[in-house]
This record gives structure tokens, C-alpha cells and sequence, in this order.
């Protein structure tokens, strides 16, 4: 790989940062799957439900695939699945307060490894490389439409 290959180092980025939470994971014993994140990150802290269907639009996955993410977390005690009484086809899905633990732990591997990474930025140059990347981020979506 050559040392100016950006999409290399993006790639590195992606492969180590992985790996690291991986490791963090485990460590702290959390019985959740790295692809599993988002949705205790898109499930409000407070326990107020939402929509089986608002997360899978924002999470961007099938609603089969979260079913059976639904599911097992649901059968560890850490999501609460609720039918609507008005409409039997929607149903909702909230954090149980054993998931606060949980997602608090991840939001704390997450500052974590950005704190490691940005190793050196000061807050200006943190700032702008996230204002940056935000950038990079839309520019690719677009490529995707």
C-alpha cells in the first residue's frame, strides 16, 4: 500500500477502530454484537419507545434483520417489545433500564477510542476534522442515490 492511498488508511482506520471495540466489548463483558451499536444508540435513554419501523429506516436494515436483533435482545432482558393495542401491526421498542449499563458502556468505548485517535488535535483541530468528515460522509451518500 502506498503511504499516500487514502482509501488504505481509511480502511485501516475501519479495520483497527473494529477490532478495538471488539476487544472493549469483551472486556467489559457486554453481551452484545459490535453490528448491534446502533440500536442502542438510536433507542432514547429514557425508555420512550419507537416504532419497529422508524428504527429499521434509521438504522437503514431489513426489517427481517431486526426482528431477530429485536429478538435477542429481547430475550436477554434488555429491550422491551410492545404491540399496539389500537393498531396489532405496529409495535414499539424500548431500552429496559438493565440496557442503560449497556449503552452507557458504549458511548464510553466510543470517547474512548476517539480520544486515542485524535490523540494530539487540539479542540480547533478536532472540531474541524469532525466537520470534515461530516463532509466526506455527505458526499459519499450522495454517490449512493
Amino acid at each position: 500500500m502506498k503511504k499516500s492511498c487514502i482509501l488504505g488508511k481509511i480502511n485501516e482506520i475501519n479495520s483497527v477502530s473494529n477490532k478495538f471495540i471488539e476487544k472493549k466489548i469483551k472486556e467489559e463483558g457486554l453481551q452484545i454484537l459490535k453490528n448491534h451499536i446502533p440500536l442502542f444508540y438510536i433507542l432514547p435513554e429514557d425508555g420512550s419507545a419507537l416504532v419497529f419501523s422508524e428504527i429499521s429506516n434509521i438504522w437503514k436494515i431489513s426489517k427481517s434483520s431486526l426482528s431477530d436483533i429485536v429478538n435477542k435482545y429481547e430475550n436477554q432482558g434488555l429491550i422491551k417489545k410492545c404491540i399496539c393495542a389500537e393498531d396489532k401491526r405496529s409495535v414499539y421498542i424500548s431500552l429496559k433500564p438493565e440496557a442503560l449499563y449497556i449503552k452507557q458502556k458504549i458511548e464510553s468505548i466510543e470517547v474512548e477510542i476517539l480520544d486515542l485517535m485524535l490523540k494530539g488535535f487540539d479542540r480547533n483541530e478536532r472540531q474541524i476534522f469532525e466537520e470534515n468528515f461530516d463532509k466526506v460522509l455527505k458526499n459519499i451518500k450522495q454517490m449512493q442515490d
